[in-house]
């Protein structure tokens, strides 16, 4: 039996999904800032048992919700702690979201299968979309829920009724305990312009006017119930962390964030000039252009006017915020893949000459996958056991690069799902290639590992400036690091902790006056990391105390 593309394209993406997942697992460690806080913020839920209150180095931490880190305990109880885990999880949010985006474009577009199954691919094997694959973080669990919001607006616009708008309310809801607020730039705009993608020109495929009272009123009680769910968290919460802490939860994650925020600043064209990173490869592919510009010489179909409605005022929001980051657009991806899609199902056919692009790219790239990977700085860092998967990767590229080239000109999918699986392979031999030269001064097991041994001998462990956990959960460590933001009373604590662990940053090697070694160093994200016998520190060489530490805020 013949596979169909336009039909099965959610199996695809899924063993492309599974791919990226097993990769994540095998070859990625959990990588600092981000993963590792978050993975102790959940350490530290597991330990305590406190699911109100979250903390970080037993501190109160009300940067963000709690339902990622619920959800990870809840899997932790059953398996136990564990790195594989958190990132099943995550990955499997992103599953969700592809299957709920087929339904979206299948609803948008009834009897189109070919523009689902481009959507699909298109979202699967976008840059981001695939790096977030399996990360601990919330982008890709957030992206679940706002498909599921924008799902429930375009059955509500089809006369889906009360349960339409309950699943509006619950994707609110469940989207703020997982991001803050934010959820709601993501899902609001598009329902408040329902009167424009929904009525739209005659015979463009919306629905005739109608009076919008009832619409919004149901919008209304929509945020309702969302802002309910929020606040059965958050009320008790802040209670309990007093005011501070309840400005933090109720201002920081939102306001703050957009107006007063110190973190990520960057300029208002930032985010526009990142897109095409963002969505890698598709807006080099000459193809998706031309699809997008038929479609502005076309009149806009419901398709075309949702996706519009959903990504625009989105993406202006979140331009004018003072604190951005690229993957702050990845919920979005799906809404841009739906008009790369739109505008590639407008062509009559893909040109040759852009499959070539594409084939040479490809090429180009697998050829690069096995020259790098061969490289003696390198090599040595690809165990022998990993080398079948760099030939295998670069193998894929170059088979995508084949199949891209001789893909029928008018079966538009096969071109999109050999493109689609070139990008996963590129993913994958990165991942496989040269994983231990990416990764390597990101991994901070040795230093955890460490750490949770000198704790073990009941040595108390100090933290020259500001720490954000990220050795807490690697190391399984039993009790919060005393963090110490000053090099005199770092000094102080050394004389106070003769047999303490001293642990500071340094981006030249440090010596001591009398050659005494330190107890442990390794390389950290472009610096080192000592940990110093506290009787020992007086010695070392003074520049220690100069180098700015890591001051990464917590604005993912």
């Amino acid at each position: 039996m013949k596979f169909d593309l336009r039909r099965h394209a959610l199996l695809l993406a899924g063993a492309g999904w599974l791919a990226l997942l097993l990769a994540v697992i095998a070859f990625r460690p959990l990588t600092p800032v981000d993963e590792t806080r978050y993975a102790t913020v959940a350490w530290e839920m597991y330990r305590s048992g406190d699911l109100l209150s979250l903390r970080l180095n037993g501190a109160l931490y009300g940067h963000k919700p709690p339902l990622l880190f619920w959800l990870i305990d809840v899997g932790w109880k059953v398996f136990g702690p564990s790195v594989w885990w958190p990132r099943l999880l995550s990955g499997l949010f992103g599953l969700g979201a592809l299957a709920l985006l087929q339904q979206l474009a299948r609803r948008l577009a009834p009897g189109r299968d070919d523009i689902a199954a481009m959507a699909l691919l298109i979202t699967a094997s976008s840059l981001y979309w695939m790096v977030f694959t399996g990360a601990v973080m919330f982008d890709l669990m957030l992206a679940f829920f706002v498909l599921l919001g924008v799902l429930g607006i375009a059955r509500a616009g089809a006369g889906g009724g009360w349960p339409a708008w309950l699943t509006v309310g619950a994707a609110i809801g469940l989207g703020i305990l997982t991001k803050g607020p934010v959820a709601l730039l993501h899902i609001l705009p598009l329902a408040l312009l329902a009167p424009w993608w929904l009525t739209g020109p005659p015979g463009s495929g919306g629905a005739p006017a109608r009076g919008w009272g009832p619409w919004y009123r149901n919008l209304g009680l929509a945020v309702l119930l969302g802002a309910a769910i929020a606040l059965a968290w958050a009320v008790p919460t802040a209670l309990a962390g007093g005011d501070r802490f309840g400005r933090e939860i109720f201002w920081s994650q939102s306001v703050d964030r957009m107006v007063n925020t110190e973190h990520h600043l960057r300029p208002a064209w930032f985010l526009l000039a990142t897109l095409p990173v963002l969505l890698l490869p598709w807006l080099f592919f000459p193809a998706v252009w031309r699809g997008l510009i038929a479609l502005v010489r076309q009149e806009r179909t419901l398709l075309v006017r949702f996706a519009l409605a959903w990504t625009v005022p989105v993406f202006i929001g979140f331009s004018l915020f003072k604190g951005k980051q690229i993957q702050y657009l990845l919920p979005l991806v799906p809404g841009f893949a739906l008009l790369a899609a739109g505008g590639l199902a407008h062509l009559p056919r893909i040109r040759r000459v852009e499959s070539v692009v594409v084939a040479v790219s490809f090429a180009v790239l697998g050829i690069a996958l096995l020259v790098v990977a061969g490289q003696p700085r390198v090599a040595h860092l690809v165990d022998a056991a990993d080398r079948p998967l760099v030939w295998l990767s670069a193998a894929v590229l170059l088979l995508a690069a084949i199949v891209a080239a001789a893909a029928p000109l008018r079966d538009r999918v096969a071109t999109v799902a050999a493109i689609a699986a070139g990008s996963v392979a590129m993913v994958l031999g990165s991942y496989a290639g040269v994983a231990r030269a990416i990764f390597d001064g990101y991994d901070v097991g040795p230093v955890s590992r460490h750490l949770a041994q000198s704790q073990e001998q009941g040595q108390p462990i100090a933290h020259f400036g500001k720490y954000h956990g990220q050795f807490q959960f690697v190391g399984r460590l039993q009790r919060p690091l005393e963090v110490v933001l000053g090099p005199e009373a770092l000094l102080d604590w050394a004389r106070r902790h003769p047999d303490g662990a001293v642990v500071v940053y340094a981006r030249t090697p440090l010596t001591h006056a009398s050659g005494v070694p330190p107890r442990f160093v390794q390389k950290f994200k472009g610096r080192l990391v000592y940990v110093w016998r506290g009787a020992d520190l007086d010695g070392v060489s003074p520049h220690w105390y100069r180098t700015p530490t890591d001051d990464d805020g917590d604005g993912s």
